[in-house]
């Protein structure tokens, strides 16, 4: 989607006094924020297509033009609920939440909302089971008092919110700020082009690529780790180079009932082959120690599947590629 930065949410949008700032904020933290706000403190979540659905009603009432997506790294089911928190997991929870307005940096450039976005979600996430102890929640904004949103940062950060994480933990990571689109350096983007999150200080750091983020944030998981994010920015539906894709517009809600994920047009699969080959040479450098262990090969694969690329995001055929792959070559014997 793209991202519109509004002068004053308490006009344009419904959401109650008590769920943080008004002011100025982006369009798609606060659609999100109203849709949830509305809901019965006793009714559980919304589902991905009715939260998509409402978003798209809340936007397209108030005139705006910006198309909810969302993206993600196996094929959900759209009529599930969503929770913020995974039912039975390990209760651990961590969230990264980024607002950058670029104080100083001129009126073409600087934002007014994303700082009141960060209070906002923060505020509803810890209302819904999320710890706000200072070692859970991390903020990043350009605001005296607050850790500074640089590139180098932010890629910290990135790190700490990975970090640790294991089987059943529930992430979540709000980005609220400029997006933006530069020209693809390895070849892996169908369209050429590279989606980017622009950090305060771009102009002397770079932009966040991301090829960048998939491989710092998403790739260390480890399978069954949850990972939820908001992205409030343009070119925000790619940002994360994912499988699969749902764009709330008015052809694909006409159907809600019948609404399914698309795989993504723009995704690569060679990027994902390309970690692959990655992998095994990864299995060709512990196959001496394997030996010399008595495990079996294959069970090391899996093990190695759990904490590497496929395992870590469950990327729906992908994963299986890789599984039958591996299968395949690890069954032979070692030269």
């Amino acid at each position: 989607q793209t991202s519109s930065d509004v002068a004053n949410t308490i006009g344009a949008f419904k959401i109650p006094k008590n769920y943080g700032p008004g002011g100025a904020g982006g369009a798609c933290t606060n659609a999100i924020i109203e849709t949830l706000s509305t809901l019965p403190s006793n009714k559980p979540m919304p589902s991905y297509i009715n939260l998509l659905d409402s978003m798209h009603k809340v936007l397209k009432a108030k005139g705006f033009q910006q198309l909810p997506e969302l993206s993600a790294s196996r094929k959900l089911d759209l009529h599930k609920r969503m929770k913020l928190v995974q039912e039975g997991g390990s209760g651990r929870t961590r969230a990264l939440l980024i607002g950058i307005n670029y104080v100083g940096l001129g009126s073409g450039v600087e934002l007014k909302g994303c700082h009141n976005d960060v209070r906002k979600i923060k505020q509803y996430i810890c209302s819904q089971g999320f710890d706000d102890g200072q070692d859970c929640v991390k903020v990043l904004m350009d605001e005296a008092g607050y850790e500074s949103p640089t590139k180098a940062n932010m890629m910290k950060a990135f790190k700490w919110l990975q970090q640790g994480a294991q089987l059943g933990d529930s992430l979540f990571f709000h980005f609220s700020g400029h997006g933006g689109s530069i020209e693809d350096d390895n070849g892996d983007e169908a369209d050429g082009m590279d989606e980017t999150l622009i950090p305060l200080d771009y102009k002397t750091s770079g932009q966040i690529r991301d090829d960048t983020i998939y491989k710092e944030l998403l790739v260390p998981l480890p399978a069954g780790c949850q990972l939820i994010s908001i992205m409030d920015c343009c070119h925000s539906g790619s940002v994360f180079d994912l499988p699969y894709m749902f764009v709330a517009n008015e052809g694909n809600l006409v159907d809600t009932e019948h609404a399914q994920m698309k795989v993504n047009p723009e995704f690569n699969v060679e990027f994902i082959l390309t970690m692959a080959r990655q992998l095994f040479e990864h299995i060709e450098n512990i196959r001496v120690d394997a030996e010399r262990s008595g495990r079996s090969l294959l069970g090391i694969a899996k093990d190695m599947l759990t904490k590497s690329i496929a395992g870590s995001v469950e990327l729906g055929v992908s994963t299986l590629l890789l599984a039958f792959l591996l299968k395949n070559k690890l069954k032979k014997p070692p030269n």
